[in-house]
């Protein structure tokens, strides 16, 4: 989703606004195949009765709600339902990818970029060390693994610019190892600073038996409670499938709270990574802003949390985290267009510019930052 104007405007207050709501969010949108199940259809598919149902309690509970665009191919997936295609979303593929009907970026932006003709893609090739030439040139040392992450080899790459985009947590690593290692020792202290989880957070509640879910369910969400614009407390919950394949009458989300807390980075001599430094306590507020969301839809619904599901007895999964963002935040650790400070031909383009929180899903957010940035340095640095 593209966030709340208002809030991408405090998040990242040294970002043209305008450009990026009437440019590269509608670019980013474009490119990636954003779109949107058919309202009408969604009122009648078997696969989203668990949101229809979670619509209904959030509404009568005084929560609106709104429908979540995805890149799967709603079209697709009304041939899944349909029974003419082979199923992906509805035969409970979503975490470790979609067999079909998904537009992942190997079939968007990678499959342009291979199409020009001037990109190579190195699959299951692992970065390990950045460092300086005397030219000016970087020198990446590279590890090749199998799919179980034995090492088969390893080569060295040489290259006049550098373009990270290794998310969050990879980017971060590469470039907390390369200062505290010595190899990039002129970067900033910033690096590996401002991390957050998007104040995401799980919780799951137990429908009446009169209520259920449906035993087969589209992992692709498609409707959210967007109670954003609360001043007092912010949520927005994605109304998320459990697709175990038989009726379960549960309904769960994930939710993303307006959480200030932020982490860093710490390298980790012993074990060559980058430790990341956060607590259970920084997750107090998150729990509490969904709780307060939740505590008010079952008491109107006369519904209970499932505490049977995320180990512990626990209501609420705060050891986890689906959205990483920062560790090498915009305007901070870089420039205003990624270029990292210290350093000349460094970039980074993705996650890790964001300042831990955007309020809905990043991905929309990441890709459009990346087309604003990358036209900026092509016209700048490429001249």
């Amino acid at each position: 989703m593209t966030p709340a104007r208002w809030y991408f405007q405090e998040m990242m207050p040294s970002v043209n606004a305008s450009e990026m709501y009437g440019t590269y969010f509608p670019r980013a949108n474009a490119q990636l195949g954003v779109n949107q199940v058919d309202p009408a259809w969604f009122e009648t598919a078997a696969c989203y009765r668990y949101a229809r149902v979670s619509r209904a309690a959030a509404n009568q509970s005084g929560f609106k709600t709104v429908f979540v665009p995805s890149v799967y191919n709603a079209k697709y997936m009304e041939a899944e339902q349909a029974g003419t295609v082979p199923r992906s979303a509805l035969a409970q593929e979503v975490i470790y990818g979609n067999n079909a009907g998904k537009l992942s970026l190997d079939k968007t932006y990678l499959a342009d970029a291979v199409g020009t003709g001037r990109v190579t893609i190195y699959t299951l090739h692992e970065v390990r060390r950045i460092e300086q030439q005397s030219n000016g040139d970087y020198l990446l040392t590279v590890r090749q693994i199998d799919e179980v992450g034995n090492v088969l080899g390893s080569f060295q790459v040489s290259c006049g610019k550098l373009f990270l985009g290794a998310g969050s947590l990879g980017t971060t690593e590469l470039l907390v190892r390369a200062r505290d290692t010595g190899t990039l020792p002129k970067l900033s202290p910033q690096v590996g600073q401002g991390w957050g989880h998007n104040g995401n957070v799980m919780t799951a509640r137990a429908n009446h038996l009169w209520n259920p879910t449906g035993s087969v369910q589209s992992t692709m969400p498609a409707m959210g409670i967007n109670d954003w614009g609360n001043p007092s407390n912010p949520v927005f919950a994605e109304i998320t499938p459990l697709p175990t394949g038989f009726e379960n009458w549960v309904s769960m989300y994930l939710a993303i709270t307006r959480n200030p807390e932020r982490g860093h980075f710490e390298y980790d001599a012993a074990t060559d990574t980058a430790r990341l430094r956060w607590t259970r306590a920084q997750n107090t507020i998150t729990v509490n802003s969904a709780k307060k969301m939740f505590d008010k839809i079952n008491q109107q619904q006369g519904t209970v949390y499932r505490t049977d599901l995320f180990g512990g007895g626990k209501a609420f999964a705060d050891d986890f985290c689906y959205h990483p963002l920062g560790g090498c935040v915009l305007d901070i650790a870089t420039d205003n267009i990624g270029r990292v400070k210290g350093y000349q031909g460094l970039y980074v383009t993705d996650s890790a510019l964001i300042p831990g929180s955007i309020g809905v899903n990043p991905f929309v957010t990441i890709t459009a930052l990346a087309e604003r940035n990358i036209e900026r340095v092509l016209a700048q640095d490429f001249a």
